[in-house]
């Protein structure tokens, strides 16, 4: 057959890249309300948040590894100077993933979400000073209604709580702040190395399990038996359960991450308001199930503040 046009082979490149982001994007949210359902109901019955941090981060290695030792996906090749070089950007993600885990122990996933829609202007913000990618103004104005949305819900919210609030914009932060240096840093790697987007996240999450695997025992080693056994105490969930619980919570968030990570390789900082809508998407949800507020209407409207 005759070769086909160059225009009409870019064109086919753009449709199957938009197609792989659509799909990432499916992903995201839905492995995104697998994992906020499941990590609230076992930060329900175990108040170890620093612990179920570190799990969550481990787990996530019982997913990459066998690809990486099958050969199913390249494994990285990284010298110790290229470990210390993004050794930083992994203790900002294991700060995002501990102070998110408080956030979801200290109050509703309703309230949290509320907060976490304020991430795109985290996003804007940090890349305009790190990346020198400042959007349009059109597209930034567009985030004052999500930020006074989130001012006005928050305040309005019956289960608002300082801590959780606190700890909701940590997790803004430090995930954005994770996000975009992850970006930039991993721009001028060799290819050579085989640092895609995936196994940037998955070094990424196996050097912040390292770190945050010692804090979590140091902190609260001493008290994993008797939380453990009071949980089960409770009558709430038998320990298979309480186990597949957990396993769930690690592999969705390790797998939610990893499509984001995609995302953000292939669009800008602010990837088009997406963790807005993800989490209107999650309360909604979690509203659905009942889990999350008496009062849906009012809860509804508080959502709908934040999203404009």
């Amino acid at each position: 057959p005759p070769p086909r046009p160059q225009a009409e082979l870019i064109m086919a490149g753009s449709e199957a890249s938009n197609t792989k982001i659509i799909f990432f994007f499916l992903l995201w949210y839905a492995l995104n309300v697998v994992y906020n359902d499941t990590n609230k109901t076992v930060l329900k019955v175990l108040d170890l948040p620093w612990t179920i941090s570190a799990l969550q981060l481990g787990l996530g290695l019982l997913y990459i590894t066998p690809l990486w030792v099958t050969g199913l996906r390249k494994s990285p090749k990284l010298g110790f100077s290229d470990i210390m070089a993004i050794t930083p950007v992994a203790l900002i993600h294991a700060a995002g993933q501990c102070v998110t885990v408080a956030s979801l122990g200290a109050g509703s996933i309703a309230f949290v979400n509320v907060v976490k829609s304020l991430e795109p202007f985290f996003n804007v913000v940090f890349g305009a000073l790190l990346m020198n990618d400042v959007l349009p103004w059109q597209v930034n104005i567009c985030l004052l209604p999500v930020v006074a949305g989130v001012g006005i819900a928050s305040a309005a919210d019956l289960n608002f709580t300082w801590e959780c609030f606190a700890y909701a914009m940590g997790s803004n932060f430090f995930f954005s702040l994770r996000g975009v240096i992850s970006k930039k840093t991993m721009a001028d790697v060799d290819a050579s190395k085989n640092m895609d987007p995936g196994n940037t996240f998955a070094v990424l999450t196996a050097l912040a399990f390292i770190v945050t695997l010692p804090v979590a025992l140091a902190l609260e080693g001493h008290k994993l038996q008797s939380e453990w056994d009071a949980a089960m105490g409770s009558g709430k969930f038998t320990a298979e359960d309480m186990l597949a619980r957990i396993l769930g919570s690690g592999l969705s968030f390790y797998l939610y991450n990893e499509a984001r990570s995609h995302i953000q390789a292939r669009t800008s900082p602010l990837h088009a308001l997406s963790p807005t809508t993800l989490r209107l998407v999650c309360a909604g949800c979690r509203l659905q199930l009942g889990h999350s507020c008496q009062h849906r209407p009012t809860a509804i409207s508080r959502f709908s503040l934040c999203t404009g």
